[in-house]
């Protein structure tokens, strides 16, 4: 009986207690997007793009709606955490967070691999789907962020960048991605490459991903290209052309579009990229077997002069991140497989057997 009058209270109770004002969905600050700056010699900023929510303004969030843009500043992450509660009338709530946006110039520091585990750290920002570093500064990269009419500003970025992905432009890149590259010694991370157009035409072409088209588009963010880093900061860029190559190597793309003496080809992988670490007198060898196939009729002379160009197009990638002392490939993985313990992993200094590497590409197109 005792249980039974329990369970009847709590009942009674549940069915009494309702959503507290502060706990509404229209009393909070949902950040959809934010970004990370330094600023007046060494804070950080942060700024949060919010959709406003409410009576009259709900209905219109989904379609499309208005955004609000807040930023604050702090000495640390906590105390520019703080500062951006203070500056924002609602409570801030990092639940629906799609993007995480930092600028260049702070993916460059020394020390951005313990910034960025500091701002994973921090309750549902781990599992930001979207990594972002921008040319320029974030604040400015977030008040240019626009919607399409008929759409919600998340949708949109989910829509967009997936698009992107698959079509190669940019590489698929989350925070906890890149938190994981950044303190693994097998390999290195990147992130979404991110501009503010200088114009409103739209910033990718479906033809060729460099290419303007002169249709007029509400977005003034470009996303294309790969932001490359090296032992957790930033030490370089891919374009968009590349990194279709560098996504074929670290397994991330499906269809690779191929231009050949003017030519287009439409290649599929035939299984993963190949890749294996060989040593000879001492040097240290990169090796990619790449098989393709094609619904594209090919005379074996096109074969041979295609396989060649793709050949030494990868070449050329690998070649670019070797310069930049960066990994993203997973050589290091293929290379550590032969080492018994991680100690002797690192005695053998891969990142400097890595800069001077031999490569050795082999493409077959069936």
């Amino acid at each position: 009986m005792r249980i039974r009058g329990l369970i009847l209270m709590l009942l009674v109770v549940l069915t009494l207690s309702g959503c507290s004002v502060t706990g509404e969905v229209e009393n909070q600050a949902y950040v959809l997007v934010l970004g990370v700056d330094r600023v007046n010699g060494g804070e950080l900023e942060l700024t949060a793009r919010v959709p406003q929510i409410g009576k009259g303004s709900g209905d219109s969030e989904e379609s499309g709606g208005s955004y609000l843009t807040f930023s604050a500043s702090g000495v640390d992450w906590p105390r520019a955490l703080e500062a951006l509660e203070q500056a924002t009338p609602r409570p801030v709530n990092l639940s629906h967070i799609e993007m995480l946006v930092v600028s260049e110039d702070l993916a460059r520091e020394v020390d951005f691999a313990a910034l960025l585990n500091r701002i994973a750290e921090t309750p549902h920002l781990y599992t930001t789907a979207r990594f972002v570093v921008c040319e320029g500064r974030a604040r400015v990269f977030l008040q240019e962020l626009d919607t399409v009419i008929g759409t919600r500003l998340s949708s949109e970025i989910d829509a967009m960048l997936d698009h992107y992905a698959q079509r190669g432009y940019i590489p698929r890149s989350s925070l906890a991605d890149a938190c994981f590259a950044f303190n693994s010694i097998y390999g290195d991370g990147v992130a979404i490459l991110g501009t503010v157009a200088e114009d409103t035409r739209a910033a990718v072409s479906l033809t060729d991903p460099g290419e303007l088209s002169d249709e007029a588009s509400p977005m003034k963010q470009r996303y294309g290209g790969a932001a490359l880093f090296s032992e957790g900061r930033m030490v370089g860029t891919l374009g968009a052309d590349r990194v279709m190559l560098l996504n074929l190597l670290r397994g991330e793309k499906s269809d690779l579009p191929f231009e050949c003496e003017g030519r287009h080809y439409t290649l599929t992988p035939k299984g993963g990229a190949g890749k294996q670490v060989t040593h000879d007198n001492k040097q240290t060898i990169l090796v990619v077997n790449q098989r393709f196939t094609t619904l594209d009729d090919i005379c074996d002379e096109d074969k041979e002069r295609l396989e060649a160009e793709i050949e030494q197009k990868l070449v050329e990638v690998i070649q670019a991140c070797q310069s930049l002392s960066s990994d993203p490939f997973g050589f290091a993985e293929a290379a550590a497989a032969r080492f018994s313990t991680v100690r002797s992993w690192l005695i053998f200094d891969w990142r400097e057997h890595y800069k001077s590497a031999d490569i050795r590409v082999n493409v077959d197109v069936g």
